[in-house]
């Protein structure tokens, strides 16, 4: 990963007692980030989000974009 990369991609978390601000990388960058370098591929990776999602999530993730039953009836 390049540096310019890794930083377009860091979010602010909170700040240390110092008041100094904790850098830490997004996790959905994290997880783009392990498919792009081949660690995995991105079945594993769906799977992987599928399993860990509760369905209830999975039919709002399905519904917001435009992939619900809703949406294919319509076609």
């Amino acid at each position: 990963m390049s540096p310019l990369f890794a930083i377009l991609y860091i979010t602010v978390r909170a700040t240390n007692k110092e008041g100094n601000m904790i850098i830490t990388p997004n996790s959905r960058d994290t997880a783009i980030g392990l498919v792009e370098e081949g660690v995995v591929d991105w079945e594993t990776m769906a799977r992987a989000a599928l399993s860990y999602m509760s369905t209830d999530d999975v039919d709002d993730m399905l519904d917001c974009n435009e992939l619900s039953e809703r949406f294919m009836e319509a076609e």
